[in-house]
């Protein structure tokens, strides 16, 4: 599978469960869709809670991945969080500038 075939799917699985949803994809890393592309993000727990880091899924960084993000594909989990809902309030519309 490639990156791009990957995003394909998971695009359309995230885009399907709509806004809020993200991809467990790993203990640490989730996926959500931001209204024009799958978007990543580390989470790292601390004592004082989680904190989100942005995560670019280059190419350098997919064969890294990969194993564990076509195992997802085979059994993927999902879950709904209220601080994507604060994400997508900082992006963009999908329309703006069209």
């Amino acid at each position: 599978m490639t990156r791009t075939e990957f995003e394909e799917q998971i695009g359309t699985l995230l885009h399907d469960h709509g806004a809020g949803t993200t991809a467990d994809l790993t203990d640490e890393l989730v996926a959500y869709w931001n209204g024009h592309a799958v978007a990543y993000v580390r989470i790292h727990e601390t004592p004082s809670g989680a904190s989100y880091e942005d995560f670019v899924m280059d190419d350098a960084q997919w064969t890294n991945w990969q194993s564990w993000l076509e195992a997802w594909i085979d059994s993927p989990l999902f879950s709904v969080r209220p601080e994507v809902r604060h994400w997508l309030s900082e992006e963009p519309p999908a329309d703006a500038g069209s």
